[in-house]
C-alpha cells in the first residue's frame, strides 16, 4: 500500500528542502519540520517504510473538486502498531488555517478509515522531543571509525550479560580517564547503528543508561 510517490518534491525558495538517505534511497522533505519527522521515524524499530507524497485524495470544497496530497505514509510492523498517513504542519499554520483546510483533512480521515490506516497531523509538539534530540546527537557518531575487534568483544559481553549499563562498559573496557571519551563515542556509535538496544526517550549521555543485546 502506498509504495510510490505521487508528487515529486521540488526545490523551493520558501522553505528548506532536501533529501535524507533512508534504506539506501533518497527520502525528500520540504521543510525542517518534515526533515525532523523523517529523522525520528526512520530511526524507529517498528517502522518498515516511509513513502513521501503517497496518494492524491479527492475532496469537495465550495462545490468544486480538488485533490489533496498528504506528506507521508508511514508503514508500521502490523504486530506493533497501525500504519498512518501523516500531514506535517507547524502549529501556527494549522491553527491559523484549520477552517480552510478542514475539508481536505476530513476527506483524508474518511479515506484512511476505508484503507484501515490512521490520519495524523504532526506539528512540532509531536516531532521535536527528547527522542529526536537523542537521535540527532547520535547521528554524529554513526560513521565513526572504530575498532572492529573492540566492538566484537563489547557486543559479546553485552550478549552474555543480557542487559547492562554504559557505565559498566566504560569501567570494564576503558578504565583510564584518558580513554573514556573514546569509549563513550564507541557506545554512541553502537547506539546510532542500532547494534545495541536502549531507550531512545532517555538521556543517551547518562552513564547509568541501560543497554541490551539485540538480535
Amino acid at each position: 500500500m502506498f509504495k510510490h510517490q505521487t508528487r515529486k518534491i521540488k526545490p523551493t525558495r520558501r522553505s528548506v528542502s532536501g533529501v535524507i538517505s533512508y534504506k539506501k534511497k533518497p527520502l525528500a522533505y520540504e521543510s525542517t519540520l518534515e526533515r525532523d519527522f523523517i529523522i525520528y521515524h526512520a530511526f524507529r524499530e517498528d517502522v518498515k517504510n516511509i513513502t513521501p507524497q503517497p496518494v492524491k485524495i479527492p475532496f469537495t470544497k465550495n462545490g468544486r473538486t480538488y485533490h489533496y496530497t498528504p506528506d507521508y505514509y508511514v508503514e508500521l510492523d502490523a504486530k506493533l502498531g497501525k500504519s498512518f498517513i501523516a500531514e506535517v504542519k507547524p502549529k501556527s499554520e494549522w491553527k491559523l488555517n484549520w477552517r480552510d483546510w478542514s475539508d481536505k483533512w476530513k476527506a483524508a480521515k474518511r479515506y484512511c478509515k476505508e484503507k484501515g490506516v490512521r490520519f495524523i497531523i504532526f506539528d512540532e509538539d509531536r516531532i521535536r522531543h527528547e527522542a529526536l534530540e537523542n537521535i540527532n546527537f547520535l547521528r554524529a557518531y554513526e560513521s565513526l571509525s572504530v575498532s572492529k575487534e573492540e566492538i566484537e568483544v563489547i557486543l559479546a559481553d553485552i550478549e552474555q550479560r543480557g542487559i547492562t549499563t554504559v557505565d559498566y562498559i566504560l569501567a570494564r573496557y576503558f578504565k583510564s580517564a584518558l580513554y573514556r571519551p573514546d569509549g563513550h563515542a564507541l557506545v554512541w556509535h553502537l547506539m546510532a547503528n542500532k547494534q545495541i538496544g536502549f531507550d531512545v526517550w532517555s538521556d543517551v549521555r547518562d552513564l547509568q543508561m541501560e543497554v541490551w543485546h539485540v538480535e
